[in-house]
């Protein structure tokens, strides 16, 4: 009789090709796949939808599957029950999910190993009362019912969960997220400004991120207004922002407001955010929210950018303030725009950080590092 394959399930949340934050995500099930698979175990990456064939995967040995393991229905469980059943899954591998559900004890004795959650997630959380804490205490030491390892992606995650949730500390491991820069892949800087239309001399300042009020564009609007208006019209900046959302109307609506809105444009959705951030001179990182880890930052630092952000959740993990970037309070629009200004005003400071922040991402947050602490994390699993 065959050995059935041991076989690890990945869960993505969104339908595939979903894009933002999810192709990261994607991408680090297919660096996974590839690494677990020459110790002799299957990937199979779970979608709730599969319209085309999900571009994160392709070239990796990460099959995907259409699944909805969402586990909020019934038809939900039974179906992600019957995969892991047939498929021979022994370690389920989820994203952003609550460490807690009834159903992982009835997913272990179908033929679970083992659970672990990654969590991603930005956002403060707040325990709703005595009852809620000892609720949530009590859940993290009922038998199988929170998952075996949380995966937190900054020191503050692990302290929201040790907090919050109740976790143990021994059950969560900090990784984080890692980036590698290769400029291989980008469009060459004077094509990308061309394509702006952004003279040379300009001084181009980037800021990527989903259009919701949480990011704080709106303040970086006001801010860079104040700065560009104290400027000569020959040294006015350009503020270069990318993404889109829910809020992306109101923002237009904000900058056109604005005294020198015709220095801020919009971009919109872009695949080519890289190319982009590589073809500016600052990156700004406004969020007013506590940022889960703060992936714009690092993949600025590794280009070797000069970057302010602000002083939230896991973004000081990444800056040094005033060694490889500077940090602001969150919605200070006075210390931000000053913050532009110093970078703006000193350039050789500028270098100086960015130089410091391309070294401190290659000795600390490369993908080469993440994907090896995860997959040693998940192969220990199989042979417990």
């Amino acid at each position: 009789m065959i050995k059935p394959i041991p076989t690890l399930l990945c869960v993505a949340n969104f339908s595939a090709n979903t894009g933002y934050a999810w192709d990261f995500i994607e991408s680090l099930y297919a660096g996974i796949g590839d690494r677990v698979q020459e110790r002799g175990i299957r990937t199979l990456v779970a979608y709730p939808a599969i319209t085309q064939p999900p571009r994160s995967l392709l070239g990796s040995s990460a099959q995907s599957i259409q699944l909805d393991a969402s586990l909020n229905s019934i038809q939900s469980f039974r179906n992600t029950a019957r995969i892991i059943k047939n498929e021979n899954v022994k370690v389920l591998y989820l994203a952003d999910r609550s460490p807690f559900s009834w159903y992982y004890p009835i997913l272990r004795a179908v033929g679970l190993k083992c659970i672990i959650m990654h969590d991603h997630t930005s956002g403060e959380r707040t325990s709703r009362g005595v009852l809620a804490h000892w609720s949530k205490w009590v859940l993290a030491r009922f038998p199988g019912v929170s998952a075996d390892v949380i995966v937190a992606v900054s020191d503050y995650v692990v302290r929201r969960h040790t907090s919050i949730s109740n976790i143990s500390a021994k059950r969560i491991v900090r990784v984080w997220n890692g980036f590698t820069a290769s400029t291989t892949t980008l469009v060459p800087r004077c094509e990308m400004r061309r394509a702006f239309k952004f003279p040379d001399e300009r001084f181009v300042i980037f800021c990527a991120s989903r259009a919701v009020r949480e990011k704080g564009v709106a303040q970086l609007f006001a801010a860079f207004d104040c700065v560009a208006r104290h400027l000569p019209a020959e040294a006015r900046p350009t503020l270069l922002y990318v993404g889109d959302g829910p809020y992306f109307s109101e923002l237009q609506y904000i900058r056109m407001q604005l005294s020198m809105h015709d220095h801020i444009v919009m971009a919109g959705y872009r695949r080519d955010v890289l190319s982009i951030m590589n073809a500016s001179d600052l990156c700004v990182v406004p969020s007013l929210w506590q940022e889960a880890f703060g992936m714009v930052v690092l993949e600025a630092m590794a280009l070797g950018k000069p970057v302010i952000a602000t002083n939230v959740g896991g973004i000081p993990e990444l800056i040094d303030d005033s060694v490889s970037g500077l940090l602001v309070p969150p919605g200070d629009e006075s210390a931000l725009a000053n913050a532009m200004m110093r970078m703006m005003n000193n350039q050789e400071e500028a270098r100086h950080f960015a130089d410091e922040a391309r070294i401190r991402a290659e000795k600390y947050f490369t993908r080469e590092q993440q994907l090896s602490k995860l997959s040693e994390l998940i192969l220990g699993r199989f042979v417990q």
